[in-house]
């Protein structure tokens, strides 16, 4: 077999070099699958070279460089916004090549047999081949399906993550980041579905303060989509990787979780109170993910950033991706770890308290956005108060001074993309004291301590000056 010209791999075929032919994603789903003892979901990867066929074949290729050259200007929201859909309408309106569509229905079919049911539910993970470039994060810029059963919504699917390569989000990364748009390729990795009553995301470094001797573990009820993105504040521990011990943790309320649903697909579902509060995985679980963690990280020889879930069914705990960190990976390790000294607060006043997700203070005027549809309306200069942030948001982060969210934790959207810009980030005030955008008026002065996780009334110029250097 060709690799080269291969419609499908799967996941024991593949390692971490092999990015240009299947992506960041699959390609470490690979080197999980066939170089370690993790234990992550087994499936296959559709390849760039069935992508590139898919374009060429359908004159998709032109089309679309056309399209995208009447965008003149990645700023523009609304003109970025439009194209990009019509982009994607194009792309999930065309069939697949029968060869590339036969070559998916064959591994699938396969994929039943070598785990014994047929039809099985499988997870659709996005993988772009520049998406997890230690120098071109692109932050999770394209798409997951989870929960989908069947052969002809399989390459539904992957239609779809081939879209997914020109969200509002991808397409202003690549034009930011110097990548050519027909470059970018994209493959689609179809792997067992984790039936998750608990999920979450973990670093093997300390996300604030770059600390390398602890684990940082974030979880919640139901599959994990929900931390990813901010929508709830996740339960958080601390790890020594040296002892391997529990030093620090914290349990919130986790009110709201996305469970599949028996006939496919997902759907969400509040959690009942008394659960809600409950800590979302026993101490021996979180000490077994750490365990994972150090072995992952020894593996790959760099700090990395890794997705888990625990089966309903047999509480057994999968890792469901790993990718290598791209923030402090590229830091310099900071001479010492120790966690930053509290200010005074004397009498200043404190609207909220949150998580510190990214250093650094500011001060200016708090634009709060309730609805996601006037993100258009942000201005350069203003710091971002709003329930959770969006992939499509970055342009609009990129502009803000400062970002403060109701929900999320230290792993969400808002918080790694607020790292990557250097932006001083606090998530999850509702968790820690109140809603930030019903506490924070539109257009008040406020101060933000993203060091220590305070947003004060008012501009504290001596607040402001105690900022840590953003690299």
């Amino acid at each position: 077999m060709n690799r080269e010209t291969a419609y499908v791999l799967w996941f024991d075929e593949l390692q971490r070099e092999d990015v240009n032919l299947v992506g960041g994603k699959s390609s470490s789903l690979g080197e999980l699958t066939s170089s370690t003892n993790v234990p992550v979901p087994y499936g296959f990867a559709t390849t760039a070279h069935g992508y590139r066929e898919f374009m060429k074949a359908t004159g998709l290729e032109d089309k679309i460089r056309a399209e995208l050259d009447a965008l003149d200007d990645v700023e523009n929201s609304a003109l970025l916004r439009e194209v990009c859909a019509k982009i994607r309408r194009m792309i999930c309106q065309e069939e697949m090549p029968q060869a590339l569509a036969d070559a998916i229905r064959h591994a699938y079919e396969e994929l039943g047999k070598k785990v014994n049911e047929e039809n099985p539910f499988v997870a659709v993970r996005s993988s772009a081949t520049a998406e997890d470039l230690p120098d071109a994060s692109f932050a999770g810029q394209q798409d997951t399906y989870l929960n989908v059963r069947g052969a002809d919504v399989i390459i539904e699917k992957v239609k779809e993550c081939y879209a997914s390569t020109f969200t509002d989000r991808a397409t202003y990364y690549r034009v930011k980041q110097g990548f050519d748009h027909m470059t970018v390729a994209l493959s689609a990795a179809v792997q067992m579905m984790v039936f998750s009553k608990a999920a979450g995301v973990m670093f093997t470094v300390d996300l604030v303060t770059g600390n390398d001797n602890n684990i940082l573990i974030e979880g919640s009820w139901g599959l994990g989509e929900y931390v990813v993105q901010g929508t709830v504040t996740p339960d958080n521990f601390h790890v020594d990787k040296a002892k391997m011990e529990i030093t620090d943790r914290m349990i919130n309320d986790k009110h709201i979780r996305l469970v599949r649903k028996a006939d496919g697909d997902c759907v969400e579902e509040v959690v009942p109170a008394d659960e809600a509060k409950k800590q979302v995985i026993t101490d021996a679980q979180v000490l077994e993910l750490a365990k994972y963690a150090k072995a992952i990280e020894k593996h790959y020889g760099c700090y990395m950033d890794m997705e888990w879930g625990v089966d309903e069914r047999d509480d057994k705990i999968w890792i469901l991706q790993a990718r290598p960190e791209t923030v402090w990976s590229r830091k310099e390790k900071p001479e010492t770890s120790e966690k930053p000294s509290t200010l005074d607060a004397g009498n200043r006043d404190i609207i909220v308290k949150g998580l510190p997700a990214s250093p650094g203070n500011a001060a200016g005027k708090a634009h709060v956005i309730i609805n996601p549809e006037d993100i258009d309306e942000f201005k350069e200069g203003e710091i971002l108060v709003t329930a959770m942030t969006a992939p499509d948001w970055v342009p609009a982060m990129k502009k803000a001074k400062a970002i403060v969210t109701d929900a999320g934790g230290m792993t969400c959207h808002a918080s790694i993309v607020s790292r990557e810009l250097g932006i001083p980030c606090i998530v999850g005030t509702k968790s820690r004291s109140h809603e930030a955008t019903t506490s924070i008026k539109d257009g008040q002065m406020i101060t933000v301590d993203a060091t220590n996780g305070i947003v004060y009334d008012g501009v504290l110029e001596d607040v402001v000056k105690t900022a840590a250097p953003q690299e």
